[in-house]
């Protein structure tokens, strides 16, 4: 029935990233390398001149680092070298998830690590990662009426200025015991002035009018059990094709978006879509 209407489209990913990447940890390596060997010119010189025994030395360096999904790296620094006997130096590595895994020296202390992001202080969980929401975006899908609203359908979508926006499965009965599903947005602000804000930018455009009867209007609408009138409501044909529905909320700074190829037949759904919210 629905699709994503009008929204905020997410910034496009930066090409140069990875390249940036590449010639930052080849840089890494050409100075580590020439330190070492610096290193161990200096220790092969006092070695032979002092006539003292097992005048060996050796250094190597190898820097080397990987990405996947543009988001993560890891890259790695070992050197070996020593004179008269054997000195490891710690591997240290690092990855940009947020793991971090500490070597050991030959003084036998280890570093730190951790997994997934997490840290002993507490932070997001597992389960918290896997749903890809954020903090706000779990607080307001928990305001969601569950006879409605398939919370755990519920995906972060991008919405200009919002502090949390979700797009979610929703299925209704209306008066005849005929269920409809579609998809519906649902857009919380941190102030009414900001969502109030977002929303005038869509009714500017229009001129006022009953979204029952037209489209391109905008007007209030009424609770079905009370009568009252509880926020704001703009609808208009999009440049895709789809008929929108876009209403606001008098009691929060909310708003809530519909859309489908049909006017009459969105307009019908949106009548049984309340509450939206139990909380």
């Amino acid at each position: 029935m629905s699709t994503t209407g009008p929204s905020t489209p997410p910034d496009p990913p930066d090409p140069h990233r990875l390249a940036r990447q590449s010639v930052r940890w080849a840089i890494i390596g050409v100075v580590v390398s020439s330190v070492l060997a610096v290193v161990g010119l200096y220790q092969t010189s006092h070695g032979g001149g002092g006539g003292g025994t097992g005048g060996s030395s050796s250094g190597s360096g190898s820097v080397s680092g990987s990405v996947s999904g543009g988001d993560s790296g890891s890259g790695s620094t070992s050197g070996d070298g020593g004179t008269d006997g054997t000195t490891t130096d710690g591997a240290a590595e690092g990855t940009t998830d947020g793991t971090t895994a500490g070597g050991t020296t030959a003084g036998g202390t280890s570093g730190t690590s951790g997994s997934g992001g997490t840290s002993d202080g507490g932070g997001t969980t597992d389960d918290d990662v896997s749903d890809g929401l954020t903090a706000d975006e779990r607080a307001l899908r928990d305001t969601l009426n569950t006879d409605q609203w398939s919370r755990d359908s519920c995906a972060h979508t991008e919405w200009r200025g919002a502090d949390a926006a979700l797009y979610c499965t929703v299925t209704t009965v209306d008066q005849y015991g005929v269920s409809g599903s579609g998809k519906a947005s649902v857009i919380m602000y941190g102030t009414k002035s900001a969502r109030d804000a977002v929303f005038q930018s869509y009714a500017a455009r229009l001129q006022p009018g009953d979204c029952e009867a037209r489209t391109n209007a905008y007007g209030t609408w009424r609770e079905n059990n009370t009568g009252d009138s509880a926020g704001d409501v703009v609808c208009f044909l999009s440049s895709t094709g789809q008929y929108v529905f876009l209403c606001s909320y008098y009691d929060r700074p909310a708003l809530v978006q519909i859309s489908g190829p049909d006017h009459t037949s969105l307009a019908a759904w949106w009548h049984t879509m309340e509450p939206v919210f139990s909380s």
